[in-house]
């Protein structure tokens, strides 16, 4: 019998076709486009509805998407071990049915702390079963155009943050918010079965290695990994990145309704906005493969400085606002999701595949734990200057130095045994 492939998972009837790693992405992409577009990026949605009611201030606002971001930083932390020790199927599902229970419970909360913690419980299952465990996956069985599977994967989650939004806006208005709510979770819930039927029970890499009983993968341990300058550098990078986004994207709504926009015409700029990644991730998927992503970080955190700077011309005159929302929608909207495609690929580059799962779940943990504060940061920077052009600003300037301190996040060159 033919000994099977690096990209052929072992032992799975349910799994993908033998040597067709791209099948993976099916029920990737599924899990990601309820996960990441109903909810995180919808989350928005919601609370532009559920702040009136309760009467939040804009500080307050930023309690759920930050007890959001706060549950899948420890969703991140625990997918490197949860996929060595219960597998990939396991590990998926169970984020997805904690994701599902979380967006369920928020259907019934009536008070803040309620409703932080239903947040917190569905990030920390969208932070099990989404880009972390899905890069990590896609790194193992993908040898060759890992930057476009990894492109394709992430772009769902950006077609799905475009669309969802709208379709969560026509829920509420048609099923009101807690409705709403509890259909997305429902969603949630179907997608467990699937993802124990479709994806391989272990990683490519750790069956190859059953097989052979010789495959061992390249590059550093974890702990030399955590005392190498390049990881640390490259984990504040795209912390920055990651903590600027955020602080973006959660009070985009609330900025271009404060900027004149009616609420529907801010959500549906805000999902054309979100639909821009998905081009910019098939682009920086194809260019990744072919450009040292060491040159292509810098360049895109450099875009997404310019396209926050953006959005302090949405006040301006009828030219200057047409230029500037343009430039937000292109350049931020565009280079949305490639932060995360292209720092995954620079840190394979610089740490090797030997304990990659764990190390990414790390840089994830950070920057999602700092990146959390970003929607709360952002109000209280708002109420204390009265607009947005305090924050706004400063999230350009950060950006742009980051974008600088890429250029040092230089790969090492490794043994296959180091120790």
């Amino acid at each position: 019998m033919p000994a099977q492939t690096q990209d052929q998972p072992h032992g799975s009837t349910g799994g993908p076709t033998p040597g067709d790693p791209w099948s993976m992405l099916v029920p990737l992409s599924l899990t990601g486009f309820v996960l990441i577009g109903a909810m995180l990026t919808s989350l928005t949605v919601y609370a532009a509805v559920m702040q009136p009611l309760f009467g939040w201030s804009e500080t307050e606002l930023g309690g759920g998407p930050v007890a959001l971001l706060m549950g899948m930083s420890v969703g991140n932390l625990a997918v490197g071990p949860a996929m060595q020790r219960r597998g990939v199927r396991a590990t998926f599902a169970t984020g997805c049915l904690l994701a599902a229970t979380g967006w369920i419970a928020a259907g019934s909360v009536t008070a803040l702390w309620q409703f932080m913690a239903a947040m917190g419980l569905a990030g920390l299952g969208a932070g099990a079963a989404t880009i972390v465990p899905g890069i990590a996956l896609i790194s193992h069985a993908f040898p060759q155009r890992r930057g476009l599977a990894i492109a394709l994967f992430i772009g769902s989650c950006a077609l799905a943050s475009s669309a969802m939004p709208v379709v969560t806006g026509r829920l509420i208005e048609t099923f009101a918010w807690r409705g709403a709510f509890r259909i997305v979770g429902g969603i949630a819930l179907m997608l467990v079965p699937l993802l124990m039927r479709f994806l391989p029970p272990r990683l490519p890499a750790d069956t190859a290695a059953e097989e052979s009983g010789a495959f061992r993968p390249s590059g550093l341990s974890r702990g030399q990994a955590l005392r190498l300058p390049a990881f640390w550098l490259l984990t504040g990078v795209l912390t920055i990145s990651q903590l600027c986004m955020n602080g973006v994207l959660f009070n985009t709504i609330a900025f271009l309704q404060k900027s004149g926009l009616a609420r529907g015409a801010a959500i549906e700029l805000y999902s054309l906005t979100n639909f821009m990644s998905l081009p910019g991730l098939l682009i920086g998927g194809h260019m990744s493969d072919r450009i040292s992503a060491r040159w292509l970080l810098p360049a895109i955190i450099g875009l997404q400085a310019f396209g926050t700077l953006a959005l302090l011309g949405m006040g301006g005159g009828t030219t200057i606002r047409l230029v500037a929302t343009a430039s937000f929608v292109v350049f931020w909207g565009g280079v949305a999701g490639l932060p995360a495609q292209s720092g995954s690929l620079l840190l394979g580059d610089i740490v090797g595949t030997r304990s990659f799962a764990a190390l990414l779940g790390i840089v994830f943990t950070i920057n999602g734990f700092i990146g959390a504060l970003a929607p709360a940061l952002t109000g209280w920077l708002h109420d204390r200057s009265g607009s947005y052009t305090m924050p706004f600003s400063l999230f350009a300037s950060v950006l742009l130095l980051a974008a600088f301190a890429c250029l040092w996040c230089r790969p090492v060159q490794t043994s296959p045994t180091a120790a």
